[in-house]
């Protein structure tokens, strides 16, 4: 099976240098593509405040900010702003 997904190694020497270099190709592939898939990854943080030096940016007006309140048991909420600049709350439940 052959596909845009598919990733061969291109190697076929024995030397285990050529091998870890084509392998590290590869998983520099896939990160990218993932990257592209989920958007911004991996998780700075200092005493579980995640820290980001970048805006984030939602383009789909149906998505927004997820919080979760500090309910027992909690529950999850989408903020998303209208037009006129007013943010919009939508409680998605317990479970995200």
């Amino acid at each position: 099976m052959s596909g845009a997904g598919e990733y061969k190694i291109r190697s076929t020497e024995e030397n285990v240098v050529d091998l870890m270099q084509e392998c590290n190709r590869i998983f520099g592939l896939l990160s990218d593509r993932l990257d592209k898939m989920e958007g911004y990854r991996g998780r700075p943080s200092l005493n579980n405040d995640l820290l980001s030096g970048y805006d984030i940016v939602i383009t789909d007006a149906s998505k927004g900010l997820v919080l979760r309140d500090d309910g027992n048991p909690g529950s999850y909420w989408r903020v998303t702003i209208d037009d006129t600049g007013t943010l919009q709350y939508e409680n998605i439940g317990r479970d995200y």
